[in-house]
């Protein structure tokens, strides 16, 4: 969302200065996809020459992402406040070492698999595991 704004405060500040400065916009536009079908060719090809295949693979794929939504939305957050929520208050309530088994094993806590979506990121168990494994071993 976020390159579409972009690009388009971008297109406005340049034809907005232009016209300002009495440029005559109709020859701009007249001229416009020729110019841009210029731009954009030699844009391309200079990356294609200066980079490997694998980073242009890596940015089309990046490009693709840059389209797409976050799927880092507020219910997600909200879903990981309520998990670690739920362990440090088992923990305050039950002791430090109540915790030790939903740490050891989070696939298994009925604590985890009360949140699903965090539950089946990986990355974000491992980073509280982890945290929480230091809590819990001293």
């Amino acid at each position: 969302m976020f390159v579409i704004i972009g690009f388009v405060v971008s297109m406005l500040c340049i034809f907005g200065v232009y016209i300002f400065h009495g440029g005559n916009i109709a020859v701009v536009l007249k001229a416009l996809p020729f110019e841009m079908t210029t731009i954009l060719g030699a844009a391309i090809g200079a990356f294609l020459i200066n980079n490997q295949m694998k980073v242009i693979k890596a940015s089309l794929k990046g490009l693709a992402g840059c389209f797409k939504g976050s799927r880092y939305t507020k219910a997600r957050y909200m879903e990981l406040m309520a998990l670690q929520y739920d362990l440090l208050q088992k923990a305050r309530k039950e002791g430090l070492m109540a915790i030790e088994q939903d740490v050891e094993n989070p696939h298994e806590s009925a604590v985890f698999k009360k949140y699903p979506t965090i539950a089946a990121d990986h990355h974000v168990v491992e980073f509280i595991t982890d945290y929480l494994r230091m809590m819990v071993s001293g």
